[in-house]
């Protein structure tokens, strides 16, 4: 028999006691949630765990580089909220949780106002998470995702109904995450103003509250800009909330910033900033324990101090302020020691890592362009012109020149690169690929900052058309060091990559033999430069223009070595050279490498032969004349190594014959040969010859300055000494020049002899 029931059906009530109905489930739903949801979620199990004690970071053999001043009270404990600044907490409110004290773990107002500017913006704003929220966050690291966030709040609201508000800030305080290690407002204050926390000012209170919205991006050691601008904001909000009045206020608006370092335990300062900025400190302990061991030798690094101190005092009267070293041990990859300043506590020049500043390498990226070469077609002997050439590029015409502008005729590939010759790289790099083929080669050793499209950077990329770090190109050289095979640059210590084979091995050891042949560079630096070491060392100097940056950067089997010398506001030196700024730096430090950790040198390759050759020809010297003329022992690639001699290369005097290419260089003032070696050989009636003025494609910007068909063009062919017309239907073309019009232009040069023609384009713009 069914049981009837008081209660009306449904759908007999009245529009207000559905309501009322409605309203009831509804309320009972969300307090069922809002109380009992939260309990279905884990307690986080590391707010049940002592605050992690501070973290060492040791060089390699365990000695302490920099403290991580963790730990809000004593030994690592957490600091009780009456012992802070009431100020301190204010300021931390007001920029994280106005609303702490008022909500239930949620801020709904914060909510809905993220939300808001969120659908206006179409993407994240601003965050709503409340402390309550963070401190669910920091003890629980999870992915970002919708579910997480979830948990955190439903977390949080557990949390709130656990513990009571002080204990939730207390918590959130001895977690919280300063920036350069330093966790808690104890650490922060003893870190960047070198004070007990209770003897911070409101001012000094406030710039700490604002550091844990972003510690990277506000790293008062790299900008104290952003960190400034919060700290401003964070006090004008509490001016806002009448938390201050209008004198405290102007008072601590207008207090400078005192920041100085914790100098117990701070080794290495550049190589630890750069260590932290690289790999978070939770990596560091997951991997390598509470102290992580890292890369550098201390007493490695304490010498290379001192030399750069001591060198940069030798040369303080030539305009010269600054330097950094680095020093990588091949085997590994590992950094052993990195100096970014003279000096990290002076001032704010010292904090600039010069180590990883951007700075134009002058002609330290030659290597990698010969390189390109010896892993082709050529060899150290092969003859390349050093002879001036033009080049019409997007940006204007490119003359290089050599250091002291002149050119040195026929040269072996050995001598262009140990006495840097300019104009014989800058020919070399465009017939072995060009500026592409150099990028995608750096870039594969790890230098990330040629990001230009390869055009911009042209054919001068090889001379230092670009901008490299020291750091980053040192760890390429290391590359070179290893015979071409890469291994990524490490901080801390562990197992080595196996790494891989990146360059031709045997063209890698015939490039370290060219560097450390001090007797090839003997023409431009010297045979008692300080390149001289006394024992085998591949180094390679660069300087760039108006000497504002110098380089030198070397290796042996076992160490690379990188010195770049220079000012950070960009003057420039008073004649220093890399030789003479740069280089004394570097052989100090390797000397003292070499005493401490000697290295044998790379052994020859059974790959490599020697061959005797003339040195002007890079062939063997016929045998009818190896009683006139001397010849040069050189290393070859089995694969490239000489044939016969070839005698129609001399005359009957037995002078070497040059093309047509050298014929203006011999009979000009540049010609330090003479006439008794070498002499002009017949022209060749299929003489090659190319347009390399106007390159094809060229846009020109006329100048509307000047009157109207003054503007004219250089109309130039290789070798110069090939006889042509020029004819273009659209352009007036007089004396090798062509006078310039708005448009698209096709221009013809004809070989008068053969009768052989080229063609080439320009577009004209007006500005």
């Amino acid at each position: 028999m069914p049981v009837k029931s008081d209660v009306p059906p449904f759908s007999t009530l009245s529009r207000w006691q559905r309501l009322q109905r409605w309203t009831g489930a509804a309320g009972l739903l969300f307090l069922t949630g809002w109380f009992g949801l939260p309990w279905l979620v884990p307690w986080p199990d590391a707010l049940n765990q002592p605050v992690p004690a501070g973290m060492i970071l040791t060089d390699q053999q365990g000695t302490p580089l920099r403290r991580l001043l963790a730990g809000g009270h004593r030994s690592g404990g957490i600091l009780p909220l009456e012992e802070m600044p009431p100020f301190l907490i204010e300021a931390t409110l007001a920029a994280e949780d106005q609303r702490f004290f008022s909500h239930s773990g949620i801020d709904v107002l914060a909510t809905l106002r993220a939300l808001r500017d969120g659908l206006q913006a179409g993407r994240r704003v601003s965050g709503a998470s409340t402390i309550t929220q963070q401190l669910v966050k920091m003890a629980v690291p999870r992915p970002r995702t919708l579910r997480t966030k979830l948990l955190e709040l439903l977390t949080a609201r557990r949390m709130e109904m656990t513990w009571d508000k002080s204990q939730i800030l207390t918590h959130y305080f001895a977690r919280l995450d300063y920036g350069n290690l330093h966790r808690g407002p104890a650490a922060a204050a003893q870190g960047y103003f070198g004070k007990p926390l209770q003897d911070c000012s409101p001012a000094e209170c406030a710039f700490l509250a604002g550091l844990p919205q972003s510690p990277t991006r506000l790293n008062p050691w790299r900008d104290p800009a952003p960190a400034r601008q919060r700290q401003q904001w964070i006090l004008q909000r509490l001016r806002s909330m009448d938390h201050m009045d209008s004198a405290l206020l102007d008072r601590a608006v207008a207090e400078p910033l005192r920041l100085r370092r914790h100098y117990g335990n701070f080794a290495a300062p550049h190589f630890v900033d750069l260590l932290l900025d690289r790999t978070p400190p939770s990596e560091l302990t997951a991997t390598a324990g509470v102290d992580p061991r890292t890369s550098l030798d201390l007493p490695m690094q304490e010498v290379c101090e001192n030399i750069v101190r001591d060198r940069l005092g030798r040369l303080r009267e030539r305009g010269v302020s600054q330097a950094a070293v680095v020093v990588i041990e091949n085997a590994t990859g590992e950094v052993r020691a990195l100096v970014g300043s003279k000096e990290y506590a002076a001032g704010m020049d010292g904090q600039v890592n010069g180590a990883t500043a951007r700075r134009s390498p002058g002609s330290a990226l030659k290597p990698f362009t010969y390189l390109l070469a010896l892993s082709q077609d050529l060899s150290p002997a092969s003859i390349l012109p050093d002879l001036p050439v033009e080049y019409m590029t997007s940006t204007g015409l490119y003359r290089p020149q050599n250091y002291h502008h002149r050119a040195a005729g026929p040269v072996s590939l050995r001598t262009a690169l140990a006495n840097s010759l300019n104009l014989s790289a800058v020919r070399l790099l465009e017939s072995h690929g060009g500026p592409d083929a150099l990028i995608a080669s750096l870039q594969a050793a790890g230098l990330t900052t040629l990001t230009k499209p390869a055009a911009e950077y042209g054919l001068g990329l090889t001379i230092g058309g670009g901008e490299v770090t020291l750091l980053e190109l040192t760890a390429a050289y290391s590359t070179l060091a290893r015979l071409g095979r890469v291994i990524p640059l490490r901080f801390t210590r562990g197992s080595p990559p196996g790494g891989q084979q990146l360059y031709d091995p045997d063209a890698c050891w015939l490039l370290a033999d060219i560097l450390s042949d001090n007797n090839a560079r003997a023409r431009t630096f010297g045979t008692g430069s300080a390149l001289r070491l006394p024992f085998p060392c591949a180094v390679k100097t660069g300087t760039s223009t108006d000497y504002r940056d110098n380089w030198t950067i070397g290796y042996n089997p076992a160490w690379t070595v990188g010195v770049w010398v220079g000012n950070f506001d960009n003057s420039p030196m008073r004649g220093v050279s890399g030789v003479t700024g740069a280089a004394p730096i570097f052989r100090d430090i390797f000397s003292w490498l070499d005493t401490h950790f000697p290295s044998p040198w790379y052994p020859q390759p059974s790959t490599i032969l020697v061959r005797d050759v003339d040195g002007l020809t890079g062939l063997p010297v016929p045998p009818a004349l190896r009683a006139r003329r001397p010849s040069v022992s050189e290393k070859f690639r089995r694969d490239l190594a000489p044939g016969e001699a070839d005698p129609t290369l001399y005359d009957a005097l037995g002078r070497v014959l040059l093309p047509a290419a050298y014929h203006a260089w011999l009979a000009g003032p540049e010609n330090v040969l003479g006439t008794t070696d070498v002499a002009p050989g017949p022209v060749r009636a299929d003489q090659p010859w190319r347009i390399t003025s106007p390159l094809p494609g060229t846009t020109l910007l006329l100048d509307p300055d000047l009157p109207q068909g003054g503007q004219s063009l250089p109309l130039r062919v290789d070798p110069p000494q090939v006889s042509v017309t020029w004819s273009s239907p659209t352009l007036r073309i007089e004396k090798q020049r062509a006078w310039l019009i708005p448009g698209r232009h096709q221009l013809t040069a004809r070989e008068v002899r053969t009768g052989t023609a080229a063609t080439t384009w320009v577009e004209v713009r007006r500005l």
